[in-house]
Order: structure tokens, then sequence, then C-alpha cells
């Protein structure tokens, strides 16, 4: 016998399937929801609730012939928590970047939000998301089909402002925006340094003209507000105006 299910997908859902809402498939015997649904290229971390037939299941819901199944992506609806598949991400933002958003990383760094980055195996990537109990972001949707994975979301553009504007917006991230706290080499923590300590560290030329430094505790890297901290600071006044 040949089965034939039909599932909706709805609102941010439809970025991982160019813009296709509905579909018919034609699942194997014994097949999930959740199997179904990452058949059609999304991941479970990015499912909020599922229904059938208008009541709630789970991923290991069977499906059966004629199911109709509706799939819903993080959203403002409010739903009881037992229906909710993948938990809502509380507390402070950290971020684990697979290996094709390293300028993410670094926009993500200048704004102060922890953001991990040069892991290149995804075994790795994945222990260390859930060493700290991170979120996995990345261009590669097979990496958040692992079970084990309980955080992570598929960047959709391109091009890293974009990019970055999807995180915050996903993630609610100006609660956490704390400008020039973090190394963009390393992701560490800067801190406030007296001007003595880096004699001879930097250019003649940058300690005469600055007395104000900063420096990264995990890497030892030097920061001052040169002419970089101008771009950067006035990129971060612009985008947050696109954003509010």
């Amino acid at each position: 016998m040949r089965l034939k299910v039909s599932i909706r997908i709805f609102g941010s859902l439809s970025d991982l399937t160019k813009g296709v809402y509905y579909f018919e498939i034609n699942p194997g015997v014994g097949q999930t929801i959740k199997d179904c649904i990452e058949r059609l290229g999304i991941p479970h971390t990015e499912v909020y609730f599922i229904t059938l037939n208008g009541n709630f299941v789970d991923f290991s819901k069977i499906v059966e012939d004629g199911d109709f199944y509706c799939v819903y992506p993080h959203c403002n609806l409010e739903i009881d928590e037992n229906y909710s598949l993948t938990p809502r991400f509380k507390g402070e933002p950290r971020f684990v970047l697979d290996i094709h958003l390293g300028k993410l990383s670094k926009l993500l760094r200048m704004f102060g939000i922890y953001a991990e980055y040069g892991l290149v195996d995804d075994f790795q990537i994945v222990d260390r998301a859930k060493k700290i109990g991170g979120i996995i972001l990345t261009r590669d949707r097979k990496l958040l089909m692992r079970r084990d994975i309980v955080y992570g979301y598929i960047i959709r553009s391109d091009f890293p402002e974009e990019q970055l504007k999807e995180v915050f917006e996903m993630y609610e991230l100006m609660n956490w925006v704390k400008p020039f706290s973090r190394c963009l080499e390393c992701n560490g923590e800067l801190v406030v340094v007296d001007k003595e300590s880096v004699s001879g560290r930097v250019p003649p030329r940058v300690f005469e003209m600055h007395d104000e430094f900063a420096m990264c505790g995990n890497c030892g890297k030097i920061y001052w507000r040169g002419t970089h901290y101008e771009h950067m600071a006035a990129l971060i006044n612009e985008f947050i105006k696109q954003i509010q």
C-alpha cells in the first residue's frame, strides 16, 4: 500500500523550501512525521509544534495514509509547553558557528555577543554546543538533523550583515548588546588596561596618540580607539537604527 500524507508549513520554514508551503509526499511504512519534515529539508530545531488534523502531535508520530499535518516555526503563538517540540532558548545566547560563517562571527563579537568559531568537524561543533549549552548557527541543514541537538538555526542569507539581522531578530539580541566587549579574533572578553602596561606592545605613534587601551583576557590582543574603532562604531549605530 502506498501512503500519501499532506504537510502544510508556516512562516519562516518556507525559507528552507524555496517558498513552497504545501506538500504531498509518499513516505515509507513506519516513517515518523520527523522523518517526513526533515525529508523536506527542515531540521527539527526549527520546528516549534505540529498538529495532525488540529491535534498536537510530537516528532515520534508514525504517519498514516491521508494524514494532514501543520508544521509551525518558533513564533509568538502561545501554546502549552507540553506541546512545544523544541524549547525556546532562555538567558544570554552563546553561539557556536560553523566554518562557513567567519564574517558573521566577527560581527556578533563586535556587538559583544558570545560567538565561537573555528571548529571544522561537525562532531566537535555539536559537542562544544552541548558543553556550553549553546546555539549552533550553520548553513548545513544535515548538521542540525542530529537527534542530540537542542538549539540550532539555519542561516538563510549569503550576506554577513543580513545574516546578523536574522540572528538578532531570531534571538532578540538587542537585550544582550555590549559593543567592543569581546575580542574579534578569539571571542575572549576585553578588559581595560593601564596605558603603561602596553608600552612597547603597540606602535609608538599609537602609544603617543591614545590613552585608553583594552586587552583580550584570552589571547592578549590589544585594542584602542583608532579609525578602525570609528568605522565599527558607525556600523553598529547604523545597524541598530535599521532594526529598531
